[in-house]
């Protein structure tokens, strides 16, 4: 079967058709968000639960609802796809859309562990296909203003880093049906939300020299409560801490030579961060300010790399989420967490 996702590369997307795999909270995000994007247009929508995309489809105006994922592209042309599945989905759902031409934006993590986002990433560059990870946080408007200020030399010389994101999770008798517990669903804290304070240090200072991860796990092998530093060149540290087992700041503070910098929580979709350059001078307070989730960032920077005929992202490449997945996977061996077949 031959299937038309998108128009020819000479032909220009006016309205830019979405369609959304995985129909879970993230996805209704993702989704409202969408309504705030210039042009963008929900399409389709894939679940393998007829009723639950019909339902889905219904409240944001798709369309086309298919009660399985392959057949959500049976409907109208597709620009772009937002795969919303659980962490164990993303290879074979990804996989499916690259080998079929269709540009792919991946929630994170983008896959398992490094030998899969490494399969993912070659299968988009074979086949010449748009492929990045939903790391939202590279596109929201105080993350790019603070990178631009932190690389400018806005506070000195980056010397050490501390980020934390952490929730507390349901408890529950049936851990093994629970994603956020069980290793078999891709479940831990590090996967979760550990991956932030992560991608927080090697977007800002690349990647690591060398790692030292501890946790401590369920009876069923899934992390909790996860601390990993990070060490780079000049013996400079990032500690990233995450937690099931409790709500946290979710916060950053960079140290810099000069001044120090507090990225507001949830730092990972801030609206503001604050410098501190001595304790008589007021904070630099800067604010950026939005509407909605923060989603549409992301999803406005991927229409512009497809309309462009861009195959990655140049602020968050494939090489970028091959640098992050090597690291996770890193620290996964030193806490003795474990994946499907690994």
């Amino acid at each position: 079967m031959t299937y038309f996702s998108r128009p020819p590369k000479h032909q220009a997307i006016a309205t830019f058709h979405w369609a959304i795999l995985g129909l879970g909270k993230i996805a209704r995000k993702f989704a409202e968000d969408l309504q705030r994007t210039d042009d963008a247009k929900l399409v389709a929508v894939g679940s393998r639960s007829l009723e639950r995309a019909r339902a889905f489809a219904d409240d944001f105006r798709a369309e086309h609802a298919a009660g399985s994922y392959a057949a959500a592209f049976d409907g109208p042309r597709v620009d772009a796809v937002y795969i919303a599945t659980p962490h164990t989905g993303h290879r074979d759902l990804t996989l499916m859309c690259l080998r079929r031409g269709i540009p792919v934006l991946c929630e994170k993590p983008l896959g398992l562990n490094y030998q899969e986002v490494e399969e993912m990433v070659a299968v988009a560059r074979k086949t010449g296909t748009y492929l990045m990870e939903a790391l939202w946080s590279v596109f929201i408007p105080s993350i790019v203003e603070m990178k631009s200020l932190v690389d400018a030399g806005g506070i000195g010389t980056l010397e050490s880093l501390r980020a934390d994101f952490g929730f507390r999770g349901q408890p529950r008798e049936d851990f093994d049906r629970d994603r956020l517990y069980n290793p078999a669903l891709g479940g831990g804290a590090l996967l979760d939300i550990g991956i932030y304070p992560v991608w927080l240090a090697q977007f800002l200072f690349g990647a690591p020299e060398s790692l030292h991860a501890t946790a401590r796990r369920t009876d069923l092998g899934a992390d909790v409560d996860t601390q990993v530093t990070l060490r780079y060149p000049g013996g400079r540290l990032a500690h990233c801490y995450s937690t099931l087992l409790g709500e946290t700041k979710t916060d950053a503070l960079l140290l810099g030579s000069e001044a120090e910098l507090h990225i507001h929580g949830r730092f990972h979709h801030a609206q503001g961060f604050s410098v501190l350059r001595d304790r008589d001078t007021p904070p630099e307070n800067h604010y950026q300010s939005f509407e909605g989730h923060g989603y549409q960032f992301e999803a406005a920077a991927v229409m512009e790399d497809v309309r462009a005929g861009r195959t990655e992202s140049a602020r968050w490449s494939l090489h970028d989420s091959l640098l992050l997945h090597r690291t996770l996977t890193d620290v996964r061996k030193q806490i003795g967490v474990m994946y499907p077949g690994e």
